[in-house]
């Protein structure tokens, strides 16, 4: 994989020589997981994570419903154009955009949770917190092949996993499919 950083904010190939290229903008603390995982749809904190959240969050009468079904769309999307994806990123959605479903859930625990509550909401704020503001990369992705999972929706392609089935290690957008990087400046 090669990495790109310019004041242009361009990549410097045209990847002409793939059939398929989707490109994803997300925060560089998610580059790790990416480079060495893939594209999971893990949606930023673990699933026992997600799970207390929404356990606590519902216990205290908080709504979660939108929470619930961005966490059950398990899919991770990609522009067609690289373009897309940096107005994806400027537009404040570093991180992902469902970032604002967490949010809202942790900032009412925090109001209306106990000190220990209250304590979780703070570490989930603050990760979002660090995760929204960190500098953003786009992704330059080779999708060719990958079957009926992957769908396309006017500008975008979604991949979707099998909401029934565990998830794998290492995805099936892996790290051998990432053709660059751009860090963003």
């Amino acid at each position: 994989m090669e990495i790109y950083g310019n004041a242009e904010n361009r990549f410097e190939t045209r990847f002409v020589e793939y059939e398929l290229v989707g490109f994803h903008g997300t925060s560089i603390e998610a580059a790790n997981e990416i480079e060495s995982r893939g594209f999971l749809p893990t949606k930023v904190l673990e699933e026992g994570d997600q799970r207390g959240l929404l356990a606590i969050a519902e216990g205290l009468g908080v709504d979660v419903a939108d929470y619930r079904e961005w966490l059950g769309m398990r899919s991770v999307t990609f522009a067609i154009d690289y373009e897309d994806a940096l107005k994806h990123l400027r537009s404040g959605h570093v991180g992902g955009q469902g970032l604002r479903n967490i949010l809202s859930v942790a900032e009412h625990l925090y109001a209306m949770g106990n000190e220990v509550e209250k304590e979780l909401a703070t570490r989930v704020i603050a990760r979002i917190e660090a995760r929204q503001s960190s500098r953003g990369v786009v992704y330059a992705v080779n999708l060719t092949g990958l079957g009926p999972r992957l769908a396309q929706d006017r500008r975008l392609y979604h991949y979707y996993w099998n909401p029934e089935a565990p998830l794998p290690a290492t995805s099936e957008i892996g790290p051998d499919r990432l053709i660059a990087r751009l860090d963003v400046q």
